[in-house]
């Protein structure tokens, strides 16, 4: 049970200790609320719990489905994927932690979560946007260029996830830990100051985080998104030449075959076809194989595109308050008379960022539900919304 923080600070508390050794009235081990969120506490505590529950939910639903499916065998699919998966993390294990470190004021977790706790709180972060960008150089190959092979999935969610850590790494290189167990007695045992050491120039790195890892990769998916919707929209209802040379005959340099490939919209009665002359007698069949698995509906697509743009812009509009705020922290003086309001706009602001968890499960309910269905839901809500009006009319009128 965390106890409220000392009238005096927690750390002037330390300093009163020193001078009056004989005073064992104070308890160092037990957790101490910060004076800040004496009264605020328990509503931040109740909406942290909520969004954690949603998203863990949420996210392990939308593995499950798409397991179930086989929806991973689509590249992007296995990157939306990745993305429950970092969003677990920050549900299970990011959320809990940070929501303690800013309730509580003394620092009661050890040594090494004073250097791990910033690495799993931003790691997760930086794999998502990477995975974001992943899925945007991904969708631009296979729209503007379909024949080409799409990137391996695999190898690189794993790359996003290697390079989230080596960036947060660094990080513990301005963390310093002064264990007071160890210093001032068994007063103090398991105890100690976990800080920030603002001599390292610590905002020169996340001025360089907040761009490498929020700027620029939200500008090279916008522009790349941009490219998309264009490409879709002038290959609607078009054709594509494309020509195969003989790879297995030498002196068949001049023999040539041309295939094409439509793009349709969803809702005509055509497909997209992919016809081979036959009177070709040349072909390369991984490059017509290659062609069948890039046929392209161009409905289809502009749906998937509207969805993951929505995605990507929710996720930017959570996580920007946060970013922007430890930006500008080590700028501002921070005194004891605004350091209260800074606590709680920190917390408002970080519950704003893992909120974010909660988007791409609705998102992608939403994508992955039939039209029929969506028809079906709507038919329900309206009729019970005209239900609760006709009960608020009856009661008005008794």
């Amino acid at each position: 049970m965390a106890m409220e923080e000392p009238e005096m600070g927690y750390l002037n508390q330390v300093v009163w200790w020193l001078g009056q050794r004989n005073d064992t009235s104070f308890d160092f081990t037990q957790p101490y609320i910060r004076k800040s969120m004496k009264y605020v506490y328990p509503l931040f505590v109740f909406l942290y719990s909520v969004v954690g529950l949603v998203g863990m939910v949420g996210n392990i639903s939308m593995l499950v489905v798409m397991g179930k499916r086989g929806m991973y065998h689509n590249p992007t699919f296995f990157f939306l994927g990745n993305m429950a998966f970092s969003d677990l993390i920050k549900c299970i294990f990011a959320l809990p932690i940070s929501l303690t470190n800013m309730l509580v004021q003394n620092w009661i977790f050890g040594s090494f979560m004073c250097f791990f706790l910033p690495m799993i709180q931003f790691f997760p972060i930086h794999a998502s946007m990477l995975t974001f960008l992943t899925i945007a150089i991904d969708r631009y190959r296979m729209i503007v260029y379909p024949f080409k092979s799409r990137i391996p999935p695999g190898l690189c969610a794993i790359a996003c996830w290697v390079g989230a850590i080596c960036v947060v790494l660094p990080h513990a290189v301005y963390v310093r830990y002064i264990d007071l167990g160890a210093l001032l007695g068994s007063n103090f045992t398991g105890t100690g100051i976990c800080f920030v050491n603002m001599e390292k120039q610590i905002q020169e790195y996340f001025r360089a985080t907040f761009v490498a890892l929020y700027a620029l990769p939200l500008t090279v998916i916008a522009f790349l998104f941009v490219k998309i919707s264009v490409e879709l929209k002038s290959k609607a209802n078009s054709t594509v030449d494309v020509v195969f040379h003989n790879r297995a005959a030498s002196d068949s340099s001049n023999d040539v075959s041309t295939s094409r490939v439509t793009w349709v919209n969803s809702s005509d009665e055509q497909h997209s076809a992919l016809s081979t002359p036959k009177h070709s007698k040349y072909h390369h069949v991984d490059s017509i194989a290659q062609l069948s698995d890039g046929e392209i509906n161009s409905e289809k697509e502009k749906r998937s595109q509207r969805y993951l743009i929505t995605m990507v812009t929710l996720f930017a509009m959570c996580w920007c308050p946060i970013n922007v705020l430890i930006l500008v922290h080590y700028f501002v003086h921070e005194s004891d008379g605004i350091s209260g309001h800074f606590d709680i706009t920190f917390m408002t602001f970080a519950w704003f960022g893992y909120l974010s968890t909660c988007v791409n499960p609705v998102l992608f309910a939403s994508w992955c539900m039939s039209a029929s269905t969506k028809d079906r839901l709507k038919v329900y809500f309206r009729l019970s919304n005209r239900q609760r009006r006709s009960s608020q009319i009856s009661r008005v009128d008794v």
